[in-house]
């Protein structure tokens, strides 16, 4: 319990630091009235295409799941559902660790399995969006804003990152028993017990990994990938349209959703408070906007998480019914990790 309330604590300090950031200097009486005047027909295109995206999403991660025994679809869309729900709404990005937990003894797949493929996920996202960045950034005319650097070289050092992080993903599954036995060697001298402990969980981790060969799976997780961020690209346009800011490209609104999805993947406050502002507020900073449209920059903001809130958790609590004994101790289990 404790352990718990530091972990809240800490992200709500670090959410409202973040979004103090984000927004310090900000007229809210004029941003109440521009809200007053959203159109709400593209924002509910908007939010209809989230959840088409959503759907898709969480068949993706379906695809890779059930390649380690029989789960059936019912139990990936319920630990789906409930799972992207509380990576929303969970602090530090805890919520990561609550579909693994719903689906572990299911078909005979272990929780570290399931585990693994949640970073398999992660990485394959992180690459592809760090190299769409740099891609739909070609695109766009130079802004002249001293943010645009500090941008950049955040879209390098995260491609570093993901890069190494792939490799080890890689490095790990071809060569499993090498860096097993390297590790019980080294760490068999300073603390058996505990090293036994980290070899258990580190060979479940890289039997999930087993999905990297499967090239099938792979070729429909890429597929469903494309297809979702496809979706989610052509939304962040719509979402700008609703907010009359009509200046924002398609490539703009792909470089916008490339710089929130590697920015999101930094633990922050609860519901994704902070970072999510923070890397939408930045990414701005790339695109050239009309003065009118720059002033609903806030708006698009607030609107663009609000709804991403709202379809996840309306997709989500009907499945927690069903499953409230397991998502309990799955909380416990994420509180305590």
């Amino acid at each position: 319990m404790r352990n718990a309330l530091v972990k809240w604590t800490a992200s709500i300090v670090l959410g409202v630091g973040l979004m103090w950031l984000a927004f310090r200097g900000e007229d809210w009486a004029d941003v109440g009235r521009r809200v007053a005047q959203v159109d709400w027909v593209p924002l509910l295109g908007y939010a209809t295409l989230f959840f088409v995206s959503h759907v898709v999403r969480i068949v993706r991660w379906g695809a890779l799941v059930r390649a380690l025994g029989p789960i059936s679809w019912r139990q990936v869309v319920s630990a789906g559902a409930i799972g992207y729900l509380c990576i929303m709404v969970f602090p530090l990005r805890l919520g990561e660790l609550v579909r693994p937990y719903l689906v572990r003894g299911q078909g005979g797949v272990s929780g570290t399995a399931a585990l693994a493929t949640v970073v398999v996920e992660r990485v394959i996202d992180g690459l592809l969006f760090v190299a769409l960045f740099f891609v739909f950034i070609s695109f766009l005319p130079p802004t002249g804003d001293p943010r645009v650097d500090a941008v950049k070289l955040s879209g390098y050092i995260a491609g570093a990152v993901f890069v190494a992080a792939l490799l080890v993903l890689v490095a790990g599954y071809t060569r499993r028993q090498a860096t097993v036995s390297l590790i019980e060697r080294v760490g068999g001298r300073v603390h058996p017990g505990l090293t036994r402990k980290i070899v258990r969980v580190l060979d479940a981790f890289l039997e999930g990994l087993k999905i990297l060969p499967d090239r099938r799976r792979i070729l429909i997780f890429v597929a469903l990938t494309v297809v979702y961020w496809a979706i989610q690209g052509v939304g962040m346009k719509l979402m700008a349209d609703a907010v009359h800011m009509p200046d924002v490209t398609l490539s703009g609104g792909f470089a916008l959703l490339a710089i929130l999805v590697v920015g999101i993947m930094v633990p922050g406050g609860p519901g994704m408070t902070g970072t999510f502002e923070l890397a939408l507020s930045a990414g701005f900073s790339l695109l050239l906007l009309s003065e009118e449209s720059r002033a609903n920059i806030t708006v698009y903001i607030i609107m663009l998480h609000v709804t991403q809130l709202l379809v996840q958790v309306v997709c989500g609590l009907p499945f927690m019914v069903g499953r409230a004994q397991g998502l309990k101790a799955a909380l416990r289990e994420t509180g305590d990790a």
